[in-house]
């Protein structure tokens, strides 16, 4: 088969080919936590453990986000909080998540994604090797 004649659609993109093997994009080498204020960013491949929890301060209120997700880097902690969490587990333990932005207000919620309304980033220091601490910061940005 010709490539030149093959029957593609106009506007879909040109795959790259190296010979005989089709060339993916590259994975991202950074997360980046993107809030009101700033950007994150932490290398994926830093990220040492996490904790998918209910969120402590929802008390089963419908408005507030019900999931807690806590990623633990080396320089810092970064707290999630959001709906359908769960969801970003196998995407974030491949490597895949390059961006996670927070958006406060709820729009039309799309069932299968993750929707992440907090984002908090604690600098590793006292604050967040002392359990009572990082539990009053959480408390106070939210």
């Amino acid at each position: 088969m010709n490539p030149e004649k093959s029957h593609r659609h106009p506007n879909k993109p040109k795959r790259q080919f190296a010979g005989c093997v089709e060339l993916i994009p590259q994975p991202p080498d950074y997360t980046e936590f993107i809030d009101a204020h700033r950007i994150w960013c932490f290398p994926i491949n830093h990220l040492t453990h996490f904790v998918l929890q209910e969120n402590p301060n929802n008390s089963g209120q419908k408005t507030l986000p019900p999931d807690q997700l806590v990623l633990l880097y080396p320089p810092a902690t970064v707290v999630l909080k959001g709906w359908r969490l769960e969801l970003m587990i196998g995407p974030l333990v491949c490597g895949r998540v390059a961006r996670v932005h927070a958006e406060k207000h709820l729009g039309a919620l799309i069932l299968d994604e993750s929707w992440v309304s907090e984002i908090h980033v604690l600098l590793r220091d006292n604050t967040i090797l002392n359990q009572e601490k990082l539990q009053h910061w959480i408390l106070q940005e939210s």
